[in-house]
């Protein structure tokens, strides 16, 4: 897969942290989940991401290739850091067939 023109990223992000049927304790101390999404940049909207971080090489042709993405509210992003810019072959060897 030559010229892939879509960059790999690294998004660093904030999760809700949510407690269901449960009583708030005095002494509760907020608890804030930071994440860290690898991938693909797939598209880069005024107010999301969206990360693919799974994308099949062998289903060329088909109606999509990509698998496992994240949809990221820009909201939430701390930080996004661009790995590797368009352009370049997603992996180092091409897929077999």
């Amino acid at each position: 897969m030559d010229g892939f023109s879509a960059p790999l990223v690294a998004v660093e992000w904030e999760d809700i942290t949510a407690y269901s049927r449960t009583a708030i304790p005095e002494d509760f101390e907020p608890y804030r989940l930071r994440k860290l999404t690898c991938g693909i940049l797939w598209k880069d909207a005024d107010d999301y991401v969206v990360v693919v971080g799974d994308y099949d090489l062998t289903n060329a042709g088909k109606e999509f290739r990509h698998n496992d993405f994240h949809i990221i509210p820009k909201g939430v992003i701390r930080e996004m850091t661009v790995l590797r810019e368009g352009g370049h072959g997603v992996v180092a060897l091409e897929a077999a067939g």
